[in-house]
């Protein structure tokens, strides 16, 4: 592998999956973002892990998006942090989990299913990880149209 780590993968990705991959940047060395279609999601990431052997997920990132969700893993290996994303609709928020291939995503798909309502097909446990049990169904505090109430004040007066 003589050319840069982040090049080298690139070419890889854009080799096995052509213009399976939406999107491909390199914005600086060690660096690299792909977008791909929900429906690869799973193989891309299976891809990664068995073919190229990048095998660490640092964390996930979700963001609500208006009319749809982010879903963003962000993971490391041939001394490229390398960023995988991905979207779903906001009002069917379905994504494969990748815990089978990422073992280490299972708390951040909890997380994401908490706080945006992102349901992760496949996950052996999406149960409350961030929100209090009583926490109302349906109700996500990371999406746009959540609105806070304010706490009643301790003192009146």
């Amino acid at each position: 592998m003589s050319a840069p780590p982040e090049k080298y993968l690139a070419e890889e990705i854009k080799r096995v999956f052509g213009d399976r991959v939406l999107e491909l940047k390199t914005p600086r060395k060690r660096r690299l973002f792909v977008t791909v279609n929900p429906s690869e999601y799973k193989e891309f990431m299976r891809y990664l892990a068995q073919s190229m052997r990048i095998t660490h997920i640092s964390t996930m990132t979700g963001f609500d998006a208006g009319g749809k969700i982010e879903v963003m893993p962000h993971l490391f290996g041939l001394g490229v942090e390398l960023t995988i994303r991905t979207s779903v609709p906001k009002d069917k928020p379905e994504l494969d989990s990748v815990t089978d291939i990422y073992p280490g995503a299972v708390l951040y798909e909890r997380e994401v299913h908490d706080l945006l309502g992102v349901i992760f097909k496949g996950h052996p446990d999406l149960s409350r990880l961030i929100l209090p049990e009583e926490w109302p169904e349906g109700v996500y505090p990371l999406r746009k149209d959540y609105k806070a109430q304010q706490p009643e004040p301790v003192r009146k007066g």
